[in-house]
């Protein structure tokens, strides 16, 4: 089993302080969301995936809950593809930093997204291309619940189950809270596990704050070859205590004393 390398672990209080600074400097944005993902990103595409090198022949990036930017442009600078300085121009006007992932924009930004519900039939899609092509690429998505809302979702869950699309690995960001509230008093999921397994996928649930047993979780799922899913178990705001759990902090600026007390809790401060 290949785990989380130490550098990367310990790149984690950089990648969560660049996801407060661009917040608080742009005054919007979503920090709950971004906080909850940003760990899952950190393993798909600093040890899991293939980020690095000849754009041609990397893995697939479907940031499918688009409104978590600020977490795949935090990996960007991690990965080289964008400079720590571009990320102050976050959401302000003629940045290349929009306030949901576009391609056309900017660099290392594989696929536009931001509708929820469409992103995993966008990346089954690349998955059935890259097969057809025998590129060996992996597609991975990374969902939140408010795209498994969305009956196109379970179709694209469905059809890549049915095509046997092995090379296809969707990772639920399961924090629990939406933007309106809890998931379960909006739209309750569960068993969300059982569910993705009675579609025909490899599920395995994680914790999405050990990036050990997330790492772990991975590894199961693309060992069999079914399409995979990791229902990956997160905290909405997830290392600021007064950001977790918070429904308020789903969309929302920081102020300055704000952004003090959340980088001395990660370590950034």
């Amino acid at each position: 089993m290949t785990v989380l390398s130490s550098e990367a672990s310990a790149r984690l209080p950089a990648l969560r302080g660049r996801i407060l600074r661009m917040i608080h400097d742009a005054q919007a944005g979503h920090p709950g969301g971004s906080l909850s993902v940003i760990d899952l990103l950190a393993v798909i595409m600093l040890d899991k995936g293939r980020f690095t090198g000849d754009p041609d022949l990397r893995d697939w990036l479907v940031l499918a809950k688009g409104h978590a930017v600020p977490a795949l442009y935090a990996m960007l600078v991690e990965l080289g593809d964008l400079d720590e300085s571009e990320l102050a121009s976050y959401r302000h006007l003629g940045s290349r930093l929009q306030g949901h992932p576009d391609r056309r924009k900017t660099p290392g930004v594989q696929v536009s997204t931001g509708h929820l519900g469409q992103g995993l039939s966008v990346a089954l899609g690349i998955a059935m291309g890259e097969r057809r092509r025998d590129s060996g690429l992996h597609v991975w998505a990374v969902a939140g619940e408010g795209d498994l809302h969305e009956g196109q979702s379970w179709e694209a869950l469905m059809a890549a189950a049915h095509h046997g699309i092995g090379d296809l690995t969707v990772v639920v960001d399961a924090n629990g809270l939406t933007q309106h509230g809890p998931v379960g008093r909006i739209m309750g999921l569960e068993p969300l596990a059982a569910k993705l397994e009675s579609f025909g996928w490899a599920t395995v649930e994680a914790d999405g704050h050990d990036p050990i047993a997330f790492g772990a979780a991975l590894d199961e799922v693309r060992a069999d070859p079914r399409p995979g899913a990791v229902v990956a178990r997160t905290v909405k705001g997830h290392g600021v205590s007064f950001m977790e759990n918070v429904r308020e902090w789903h969309s929302r600026g920081l102020d300055d004393d704000e952004l003090r007390r959340a980088l001395d809790e990660i370590g950034e401060g």
